[in-house]
């Protein structure tokens, strides 16, 4: 009977509990269909900061699957799953708005872009797993969650925009072995999730105040 009542009241924990962000799968048509309602925003913010409209779409279906609700374990937060700091750090007051977002999101996105002279490896793996990691290990981090998660967003972005960029190998030896890296360099794209306050001293333009 007390087993039973515990199990009860974790479901209901888990009903009133904020929907944790999942990413889709890496269909083109069914990203686009998600992509519908916001893509005024994306489109505007994408034409803003240099940024392909496409790289946008992907990075939200990764991060959240177009879930403007969406909270990460880790605290990141709405579509493009911004967590405070790097909210703050480009003028978001709220994270759960879709068009600050998706505004913040992207200004961030071109912020990398920028930082890693247009190396869309080293810039999405920066947006995971921050400036810090990346720049530690001179490319793609040896961390599983990051390996995949560039991996998941390329593989998203090709499938938008019809390109066919190669894909990183995941190396499960890369602990030991350093970083994963990929020579080529390509498209545009967005600023790292670690590391802002040494950002922040460099450019405090970039940070709202």
């Amino acid at each position: 009977m007390i087993r039973l009542r515990n199990t009860m009241i974790t479901i209901l924990l888990g009903l009133v509990s904020a929907p944790v962000a999942a990413g889709c799968g890496t269909n083109a048509g069914a990203v686009n269909q998600k992509a519908e309602v916001h893509l005024e925003s994306i489109e505007k913010y994408a034409e803003k900061y240099g940024v392909s409209a496409d790289m946008v779409k992907a990075v939200i279906a990764v991060e959240s699957c177009y879930n403007s609700t969406a909270v990460s374990p880790k605290g990141a937060q709405g579509l493009m799953q911004l967590i405070p700091a790097t909210a703050e750090r480009f003028g978001v007051s709220d994270a759960f708005d879709t068009r600050e977002n998706i505004h913040g999101g992207t200004r961030y996105l071109s912020w990398l872009m920028k930082r890693y002279n247009g190396d869309l490896y080293k810039a999405i793996a920066a947006y995971n797993a921050g400036e810090g990691a990346v720049d530690k290990y001179q490319g793609i981090p040896p961390y599983h969650e990051t390996q995949h998660y560039v991996r998941k967003v390329l593989a998203v972005y090709n499938g938008l925009s019809g390109q066919a960029i190669a894909l990183p190998v995941v190396n499960t030896t890369a602990k030991k072995q350093g970083s994963l890296k990929v020579k080529q360099v390509l498209p545009r794209g967005k600023p790292g999730r670690a590391g802002w306050q040494v950002n922040k001293a460099k450019a405090p333009h970039l940070f709202k105040h």
